[in-house]
């Protein structure tokens, strides 16, 4: 198996393992057998560019990844949207389109309750900052500027809630 052959054949391996699938679990949700993901896996097998299409279609895996390992692993969402509506005329787009947002207002996952979901958010930040507070000064100058800029209210928070300190 040469250098490229081997590196596919652990992305391939490394996206099964994230998705928590085992090689039969993988290979149903492709409609392969089990041993053609061992032999690809095990480089006993090289992988077509038709299996590298199927796997980046069922997993939302972008093909690039798999093919060179460049870039991110996971397409973005809009990009799992637009190649899904792209199957559709555009009269079955609409229609599913309107069927998904009639679906979020009802069960209002767009809306966002700003007072009640702080305390959350706030956690998920104070858990952030406590991580960052680890890394390197770099690091955290640039989280201390991306915070300010995104969320300008937690600075308040933080002055809030900080114990105060006494002056030497």
């Amino acid at each position: 198996m040469n250098a490229i052959n081997k590196t596919i054949a652990n992305r391939i391996k490394l996206l099964r393992k994230t998705l928590g699938l085992t090689q039969k679990e993988f290979a149903n949700k492709l409609q392969i057998s089990r041993s053609t993901i061992g032999n690809i896996e095990n480089g006993t097998n090289t992988i077509s560019d038709q299996l590298i299409h199927n796997i980046s279609r069922e997993f939302g895996v972008r093909e690039e990844w798999i093919r060179t390992g460049q870039g991110d692993m996971k397409k973005p969402p809009e990009e799992i949207i637009q190649e899904a509506l792209s199957k559709l005329s555009p009269e079955e787009a609409r229609e599913a389109l309107e069927k998904i947002m009639s679906d979020y207002s009802k069960e209002k996952v767009l809306e966002f309750d700003k007072e009640k979901e702080k305390p959350t958010f706030y956690k998920v930040l104070d858990f952030l900052k406590k991580q960052y507070d680890e890394a390197d000064r770099d690091m955290q100058g640039y989280l201390t500027v991306k915070i300010k800029k995104d969320f300008p209210e937690y600075e308040e928070h933080v002055k809030k809630n900080q114990p105060e300190q006494k002056n030497a």
